[in-house]
């Protein structure tokens, strides 16, 4: 199990920001919750739908199961919505 923060994944939009070390807190919580909910059929549990719905709820760190991380990093390399940066921030925070 890990806990994360999805309301502050910190990003880098930059080389520059990156080499600084300066990043951005975004928060991602309810745009993930909603991709893991409702794009495709990657898993289809109870515990899936409970995570996606306290991801979205959360107010800060959510404990997530090492068993969904997978299905997690799926849903988001999968999704052509999101930006590759924000990819980037949500794989590496789950890793």
């Amino acid at each position: 199990m890990k806990k994360i923060d999805f309301t502050k994944i910190k990003i880098f939009w930059s080389f520059d920001e990156e080499a600084a070390g300066t990043s951005h807190d975004v928060n991602i919580a309810k745009p993930l919750a909603n991709i893991m909910k409702y794009s495709g059929s990657v898993l289809l549990d109870i515990g899936w739908e409970e995570l996606a719905k306290e991801i979205y709820y959360s107010k800060g760190p959510v404990e997530v199961p090492a068993e969904y991380i997978p299905s997690i990093i799926q849903v988001v390399t999968e999704n052509g919505n999101i930006p590759a940066a924000t990819k980037r921030a949500i794989i590496q925070s789950l890793k």
